[in-house]
């Protein structure tokens, strides 16, 4: 796609009780989109909810 870019998105996420750091390179567009895609893959991957998801920091990389 034209024009993405890499972020770096940082967050905590908490599964069975346990919460855990997170650093995560994705590529998108803005940073919202690399949110989203965050969400998206640990939904997908780990079977964690949304509500358990904390992105703390989304920093574009160059």
């Amino acid at each position: 796609m034209a024009g993405e870019k890499n972020f770096l998105v940082e967050g905590e996420i908490e599964a069975r009780g346990v919460k855990k750091k997170f650093s995560k390179k994705i590529k998108a567009q803005t940073p919202a989109f690399a949110a989203e895609k965050a969400m998206c893959l640990f939904g997908s991957k780990n079977r964690v909810k949304r509500n358990k998801i904390l992105i703390r920091e989304i920093k574009e990389e160059k």
